[in-house]
């Protein structure tokens, strides 16, 4: 009886950890979360997301862009929602069924659809969690995301290549920042900037590894990138599918984007007094 005992209380214990730690309701995921702001909201923020966080693995996230990037939005349909292909106001060029057309051979636009890391996987090497990080790496055409490469986001001032949606690849020129970028169109600002704004708080101690690069010197954003982040997320409010593409990913990860969830935290954490 003793033996059955200890079993059951393992079970119960492991049951309970397993369901602190999936804990998707968007009501009570925040509870540690009181009043803090700048580095201590960070530091919060980081500590909850990195204790929720069930890695994935790489074949997961096509498994999960099933569900998670539906486009329901936009065409209303049951294809995957691409924001390098998607038009918001016209018929899409192309589209992607779920689980089909994944890529192989890339000639063109159209051809196929992968994973797209909006914090280059260079940058870390290629190793997990990062790798697989449902929040920060989105289905996109193929042709597009080869297109982007590594290059920072950012605005184009001479486009060199534009997408059949309107994104550009391109030269920025401005006082802060001079050099190759590329641009999603409007309506996929935000989406991108809380994504970005995601990884900076779940992995701090990743961009301290990180070999200075446009975007990131010293552990941090670099100020010209941050400041577009921030303004792209005001831009551009959170959408519907980002909600959705929220709810749905944590039953995978187990965490959420708490940019999506509390949008007003952007503003607390880096325009804090």
């Amino acid at each position: 009886m003793k033996i059955f005992s200890l079993i059951v209380t393992i079970a119960l214990t492991s049951l309970n950890t397993y369901s602190q730690k999936n804990n998707c309701d968007v009501n009570t995921f925040y509870r540690s979360i009181t009043k803090e702001s700048g580095k201590d909201l960070h530091f919060k923020l980081n500590q909850l997301l990195k204790n929720t966080h069930r890695s994935i693995s790489y074949d997961d996230l096509h498994k999960a862009y099933m569900k998670t990037d539906l486009d329901k939005e936009y065409e209303g349909d049951r294809t995957i929602l691409d924001m390098y292909s998607e038009r918001p106001n016209k018929k899409d060029s192309y589209s992607y069924k779920p689980g089909k057309l994944l890529c192989g051979n890339i000639h063109k636009e159209g051809d196929c659809y992968n994973r797209e890391h909006l914090f280059p996987q260079g940058l870390f090497n290629k190793r997990r969690p990062m790798k697989t990080d449902i929040y920060h790496v989105f289905p996109t055409d193929g042709k597009v995301n080869r297109l982007r490469d590594s290059y920072p986001f950012g605005e184009v001032s001479e486009v060199e290549t534009e997408t059949s949606n309107g994104s550009k690849l391109g030269y920025m020129h401005t006082k802060a920042y001079r050099g190759k970028v590329f641009e999603p169109i409007d309506e996929f600002k935000g989406d991108i900037a809380r994504a970005m704004l995601y990884f900076d708080v779940r992995y701090k101690s990743i961009l301290f590894k990180v070999k200075r690069t446009p975007m990131v010197h010293r552990g941090e954003y670099s100020p010209w990138f941050l400041k577009l982040m921030i303004k792209w997320h005001k831009q551009d409010p959170v959408s519907q599918h980002e909600r959705r593409r929220n709810n749905l990913a944590c039953d995978y990860q187990h965490n959420r984007n708490p940019f999506i969830d509390n949008p007003e935290w952007v503003s607390a954490i880096w325009e804090a007094n």
